[in-house]
């Protein structure tokens, strides 16, 4: 809590009275009875125009949410601070779980909170939907865990529910079973009893996401699928590709986003850099001073192999948004590393043990303050006032007729447009500095990684 109470003093005034931007502006808003019955038998969208899929449990969400706070945004920030606080938690304790220690679980808490993701999730209203996604997702896995500690099928099964309705808020959680599977050998030795006891308790996880799909295929047919044509995976029209989804593993190592050669600023390269060098230096004075043990070699593949298969949605459309379950893997790894430089790898050496010490403070520190900087520019990515919100809303506002906004909201957003001389939609152009001195040039594009 007082983590995510720093964040909130240096980013709070910017994101606080931020009105709905670009998909908020149609997606908040009360829906009819026909259209929350409709979903479960169709497209998720009333109107058509988001991405198509079989997510009956968003739309819930949206008009749910609505029903609560209507236009002030100022609650309903609150309230998805106080959604990713409870995210947070529930996290901690899933690590807790697992055995992590109190200390590496609050240096995990300080580089997530003041990571890039964490600040994607929280500024863009839109995006709360995948905090409550996330929330039954851990949930999910807690109670599966919860059953087998007390021998309880009652926890089971809320188990399956809570992973069922994640799934059907977003098919990126089509991995959760897979994850389970893998946590589960992360706490429990692998061995034949072992195996054959978590494939059959995960093997309901596993019809549950195959059901989901087959109702995604039956409900919504011209909505984008995996298929396989000629010896090629497709997705849709494309062919799935490994770019997107090493971006996404790479990104989840880094709390500062991406790095890029080719958009990257020159301070966000120089801090990811430097934490890279630090990481490395660190993992190799490791490995190079203490005997790595069977059990400790397992855990590291595991929490990789976590990183690696939560990060597999990617493969079909990259999202810079939707990499909170491999970050927290990954830099929960991290955090067990820093923990260990920062005992000295319990060497007896108080020269060896000043080093690590140094080393682990560096990383936290380079990671917090890379975090912040991109946090940072996220947020005024996805200010009102940004070059990339303005051509958003502009095209939410004119060219999109068939957007179900409401009417007071579409009248504001219209005349904050109009205020700054902008009267139409024109994806090529660039509005800052040349309509309006008040358009921000926003230094990154919102779905940046």
């Amino acid at each position: 809590m007082i983590i995510i109470f720093i964040w909130w003093l240096i980013f709070g005034i910017d994101i606080s009275f931020e009105p709905y931007i670009w998909d908020d502006l149609s997606l908040f808003r009360s829906y009819t009875f026909k259209e929350l019955t409709n979903v479960w038998i169709g497209n998720w969208d009333p109107d058509g125009i988001m991405t198509k899929g079989y997510r009956p449990i968003k739309l819930l969400y949206f008009h749910l949410t609505y029903s609560i706070f209507g236009e002030n945004v100022f609650l309903f920030r609150i309230f998805v601070l106080f959604e990713i606080l409870i995210l947070v938690i529930l996290t901690n304790q899933l690590f807790g779980t697992l055995n992590f220690s109190k200390n590496q679980i609050i240096i995990f808490t300080s580089l997530l909170v003041f990571s890039k993701i964490f600040a994607t999730l929280v500024s863009w209203l839109f995006l709360s939907v995948l905090i409550f996604t996330y929330i039954l997702a851990v949930i999910s896995i807690k109670f599966y865990f919860l059953s087998i500690e007390k021998k309880n099928n009652f926890y089971f099964i809320i188990s399956l529910l809570f992973a069922g309705s994640s799934i059907l808020s977003r098919e990126e959680l089509y991995v959760l079973p897979a994850i389970i599977f893998l946590m589960y050998f992360y706490k429990f030795d692998i061995n034949f009893r072992n195996i054959i006891y978590c494939l059959k308790s995960t093997s309901l996880f596993f019809i549950l996401v195959f059901v989901f799909m087959f109702l995604r295929k039956y409900f919504v047919p011209d909505a984008l699928h995996i298929q396989l044509i000629n010896n090629q995976i497709f997705f849709g029209d494309s062919v799935i590709r490994f770019g997107g989804y090493i971006q996404a593993i790479k990104s989840s190592f880094l709390p500062m986003g991406y790095l890029s050669s080719s958009y990257s600023d020159d301070i966000q390269k120089i801090l990811s850099i430097v934490w890279i060098i630090l990481i490395c230096t660190t993992l190799f004075w490791y490995l190079g001073v203490i005997k790595l043990t069977k059990n400790k070699l397992k855990k590291f593949l595991i929490l990789l192999s976590l990183v690696i298969v939560s990060s597999l949605p990617h493969l079909t459309i990259p999202r810079s948004f939707g990499i909170y379950l491999p970050s927290i893997f990954a830099l929960i790894l991290i955090s067990v590393l820093i923990e260990k430089a920062f005992n000295g790898f319990d060497l007896s050496s108080k020269q060896l043990q000043l080093i690590g010490k140094s080393l682990s403070i560096l990383i936290l520190i380079i990671g917090i303050t890379g975090g912040i900087y991109r946090s940072n520019m996220q947020i005024e990515s996805v200010n009102k006032f940004s070059n990339s919100i303005i051509q958003y809303d502009a095209r939410m506002l004119y060219q999109l007729k068939d957007a179900s906004i409401p009417e007071g909201r579409f009248n504001y957003n219209k005349k904050h447009l109009e205020n700054l001389n902008v009267y139409e939609y024109n994806w090529k152009k660039t509005y800052s500095g040349i309509v309006s001195p008040k358009i921000i040039n926003n230094k990154y594009h919102p779905l940046r990684f």
